[in-house]
């Protein structure tokens, strides 16, 4: 159900959508997939597979997260450093501007 939510929702991330699909396919080869008489190991292989792939999740969803962390660490740096250089350029256009009026002189800017 939570993967119809995602899809009336439209607004899910493409991780969830997949992740909700993947639920839906999980839960259905768990049920229908599964003859009364299988065999013991076959349940096992299946049940270590789906560990895998709830594994493969919790890592896809924690490297997008460090993945997000690095990026606005990198915005956070380039929006510092464009501050500086602003902040500089402010301080040198000032700077140009008292040199003017002390020398009664116009420089371009």
């Amino acid at each position: 159900m939570v993967f119809m939510d995602c899809i009336q929702a439209k607004s899910c991330h493409s991780t969830v959508v997949d992740l909700c699909q993947n639920d839906v396919t999980a839960d259905a080869v768990a049920h229908d997939g599964v003859d009364a008489d299988a065999d013991v190991d076959a349940d096992a292989d299946a049940d270590d597979v789906f560990v895998q792939l709830r594994q493969l999740r919790a890592n896809h969803l924690w490297l997008r997260q460090q993945l997000t962390q690095l990026q606005r660490v990198a915005f956070h740096r380039r929006l510092l450093q464009q501050k500086i250089l602003y902040e500089g350029r402010a301080v040198l256009e000032s700077k140009l501007r008292q040199l003017q009026h002390k020398h009664n002189r116009h420089w371009g800017l």
